[in-house]
């Protein structure tokens, strides 16, 4: 049986040394956008995005049940599409 007077309490560690590196390492991850917020910054539908998502026409992740978008790819998915011949670049652009 365990000593009474010594006792462990998860919830009170010690404070880290590192604690700026902890920081840096976790905020290595790019923050994922939820399918509403996504959606509100596409200026769409979100049933309309997870039928894209789920129809592999944007780049999404799905996190347990869950979609999930990175900033990162939608900007390369839309400078694609501009970029694309099916897209029509003028009209986008502004420029001709």
């Amino acid at each position: 049986m365990a000593d009474p007077t010594t006792s462990f309490n998860l919830d009170q560690q010690a404070p880290s040394r590192n604690s700026h590196s902890e920081k840096s390492r976790f905020s290595a991850f790019e923050e994922l956008l939820d399918l509403r917020e996504t959606a509100s910054l596409l200026g769409m539908h979100w049933k309309t995005l997870e039928i894209m998502a789920r129809t592999r026409k944007i780049p999404a992740l799905k996190v347990g049940k869950r979609w999930r978008f990175r900033v990162s790819s939608l900007n390369r998915w839309l400078e694609h599409e501009i970029n694309s011949n099916a897209t029509n670049h003028a009209a986008l652009t502004g420029q001709e």
